[in-house]
């Protein structure tokens, strides 16, 4: 235990010396186109009471070093005795909150993919640096946490490894200001069934928007802080609002009332207080107490800083879109997939190098209806070879839906070989419900072979009464002669086909 405590007062020591530093654009577009402190009231309020917004808090972790974990046990001082530690007093300000609870976390992140993470850089850079933590999902004051053992019981199904930082970048002092960059991107160790927060794509936040975060400040568990906007967008690489948040906030998600991503908290406006610059707590010796660090106003501070997600590279966002959608497409969640399905673009060929077509992943698992809204965007895309690829998949599984949705979007029903078209294929095969959906989308009825045999006669040698039936009532003449004189009644008797022999010659004598 007491090797526990001493981890988590370094972990407390890392809170404390965190570094200084309207309507929006259509956000889904292709790629490349178009310590921080309190500002005013404490807009942080638990997830539960984050009304429209608990969904995301799902997709939102926090980094908890393996040090910490004990078995399905993890240890951290509460606030109150991080503080303690740190202040050497027990009096706190009435404006200093939540100090009943843990402060397990190191810094927050979020899912912008069923198994990717993305975080602040100066919280990740490698792997041997993100192998240090868990990722922890649901860490949040709903936990019960034991004050005097200083332990809260978690459950490991939350519970995430990292595998690989896919990328990472954090600018050292020689980059100018306005251009430094501060993210890293994780791949975890297996899928996640919490739905990913979107993210912008293309387009830039405006001034005066109204944004929001979730994160783990100082450590505690998930806080969501609202009533904030940006400030200033004029840095290239980041962007000021006055977001409430603190050391652990770092890495957390910066989204827009609708909950797609603008950014990745990074930095914060500071204080010197005490001997240092902070940006969560200080001591007062007026009322020889903690305090929390408050600014009146955003103004002539460094704001709290975000760095834009659309400077992550486009081909981790491309493959986060892809995954989103591949996810929701072998899962048959139709609302996930109408959400993901903005990012159109993804559709197209040029974005799916290396990668499986997503018509593919949706005719493998049977899901129409996203075939169908794919097909809406990629129809023009598909070559011939690869359309005909679908439609033998349709035709080898006697699938009229699959073929349906084909026709839907304008294929032609008289694709294929002028001696050996779809349709011609299909009722040689008696694929009843086949040669239906053909019909009804105008095949061409009438086709004769080498020998002058029209559709009834291949009907009347191979005994298809029914198939038979459908062609006479779709207008197919039951009296037309092959080469060799012959109508179709007449090749049914002598293929030994009576009963289709005789519903020939009736429908013949009517017509």
């Amino acid at each position: 235990m007491k090797k526990k405590i001493l981890v988590l007062f370094a972990t407390a020591l890392f809170f404390n010396g965190f570094s200084q530093e309207k309507p929006v654009d259509f956000p889904f577009g292709p790629i490349g186109s178009t310590p921080r402190g309190i500002f005013g009231e404490d807009s942080r309020v638990e997830i539960k009471d984050a009304e429209g917004f608990k969904e995301f808090a799902r997709a939102t972790a926090v980094m908890i070093p393996k040090s910490s974990v004990d078995g399905d046990r993890i240890y951290a001082l509460s606030l109150k005795h991080m503080l303690e530690f740190s202040f050497e007093t027990t009096k706190f300000d009435e404006n200093v909150r939540f100090l009943d609870q843990p402060t397990a976390g190191t810094c927050s992140g979020f899912l912008i993919a069923p198994d990717v993470f993305v975080t602040a850089g100066h919280c990740v850079q490698t792997i041997d640096d993100a192998q240090e933590y868990i990722y922890l999902f649901d860490y949040t004051s709903s936990l019960s946490f034991n004050k005097e053992e200083d332990y809260f019981v978690f459950d490991s199904k939350n519970a995430f490894e990292a595998v690989e930082v896919l990328t990472s970048k954090l600018s050292d002092r020689s980059v100018a200001k306005n251009d430094r960059e501060d993210y890293a991107v994780i791949k975890l160790d297996r899928q996640s069934n919490r739905a990913p927060y979107r993210f912008r794509t293309s387009g830039s936040v405006k001034e005066k928007t109204n944004i929001y975060t979730i994160g783990a400040p100082t450590g505690l568990p998930l806080k969501f802080s609202e009533k904030a906007t940006v400030v200033d967008i004029e840095p290239k690489k980041w962007f000021k609002s006055s977001i409430d948040a603190f050391p652990g906030n770092s890495g957390g998600p910066v989204f827009d009332q609708n909950g797609f991503i603008e950014g990745i908290l990074v930095r914060g406006a500071v204080q010197f207080a005490n001997g240092r610059y902070t940006g969560d707590y200080k001591y007062d010796a007026d009322c020889d107490c903690v305090k929390t660090v408050y600014f009146e106003t955003v103004d002539y501070t460094a704001g709290c800083q975000t760095h834009r997600i659309t400077e992550i590279p486009g081909d981790i966002l491309e493959n986060s879109v892809y995954s989103n959608l591949k996810y929701a497409i072998e899962n048959k969640l139709e609302k996930r997939f109408d959400q993901w399905n903005d990012f159109s673009w993804i559709f197209l060929s040029k974005y799916l190098k290396d990668r499986e077509r997503l018509e593919d992943v949706a005719i493998a698992s049977k899901n129409y209806y996203a075939l169908s809204k794919i097909l809406e965007y990629s129809i023009d895309d598909l070559s011939y070879e690869k359309t005909m690829e679908y439609i033998d998949i349709a035709y080898s599984n006697n699938d009229s839906e699959l073929l349906t949705i084909f026709l839907e979007n304008e294929i032609s029903a008289d694709i294929g070989e002028a001696d050996n078209t779809l349709l011609s294929r299909a009722i040689k095969t008696n694929k009843i419900e086949f040669v239906k959906a053909l019909l009804e989308y105008d095949a061409n009825i009438d086709v004769k072979d080498t020998l002058g045999n029209t559709f009834l006669h291949i009907c009347a040698e191979k005994g298809y009464l029914e198939m038979a039936k459908l062609l006479v009532a779709n207008g197919l003449k039951p009296d037309t002669k092959n080469e060799n004189k012959m109508c179709p009644e007449k090749t049914a008797r002598k293929s030994g086909y009576k009963s289709l022999a005789k519903y020939l010659k009736r429908v013949r004598k009517k017509s």
